[in-house]
């Protein structure tokens, strides 16, 4: 049975800095799959619009119907575009939440509800790092997160409607709403990702006005 653990646990993760080691950078595809926190952790340290980093930096694809952004990987190398010469990470510190995570995942918890969960634990990717020998790290330190229980509040919030939009979207489709189902589309994708957050204000708070009125929208 696979050990689930808390923030505050500790995990056999830690691989000495990843020193010349990026594997985990490469051949990803499209699943490094942004959240609206990482688009305002990368606007704001980057200093530049979600638009300015599409298709250079960031392309969308359809995840079960729904459209969500993700890292580009180059053309020429398969690498993430945000490596630089010596195969570093530029972004390492506002680099996005999966990336933070790597090489751990996220196992969400259901009471029966097919697609609400109540909470999630962590668990570790088994030979996802090359790296034989890992050392012991506490997971809240791995993921340096400022403000931790906010942010694992806002992880679950977004995964719930994530699963509850893709549901919805799945129904639309099926009896034939092709239309209306990519009109909600785009507006999930320009409330949460297109329209610009305000780098000074809480980003919580502005996720929290954001969903309010999607959620009086789409129902």
């Amino acid at each position: 049975m696979q050990k689930l653990y808390t923030a505050k646990d500790m995990a056999k993760i830690g691989c000495d800095g990843c020193k010349g080691c990026s594997s985990c950078c490469e051949g990803m595809g499209d699943t490094v799959v942004l959240n609206p926190y990482d688009v305002y952790e990368l606007t704001k340290n980057l200093q530049v619009s979600f638009e300015d980093m599409l298709n250079q930096k960031i392309e969308l694809h359809v995840e079960e119907g729904m459209i969500l952004p993700h890292i580009k990987m180059s053309d020429e190398t398969d690498k993430c575009v945000f490596l630089d010469k010596e195969g570093r990470c530029s972004i390492h510190p506002f680099r996005p939440g999966l990336c933070r995570l790597f090489p751990l995942g996220r196992n969400y918890e259901s009471d029966g509800e097919m697609w609400e969960s109540t909470g999630y634990r962590y668990f570790v990717l088994e030979d996802a790092c090359p790296k034989a020998v890992k050392t012991k790290v506490k997971i809240d330190k791995w993921l340096s997160v400022n403000q931790l229980s906010r942010n694992e509040a806002f992880i679950l919030d977004w995964h719930n409607f994530c699963r509850w939009f893709q549901n919805k979207l799945q129904k639309l489709f099926a009896d034939g709403q092709d239309d209306y189902a990519k009109q909600l589309n785009l507006l999930v994708l320009n409330q949460f990702f297109m329209k610009p957050y305000d780098t000074e204000v809480d980003f919580y708070e502005q996720y929290s006005n954001r969903m309010k009125e999607i959620k009086g929208v789409v129902r």
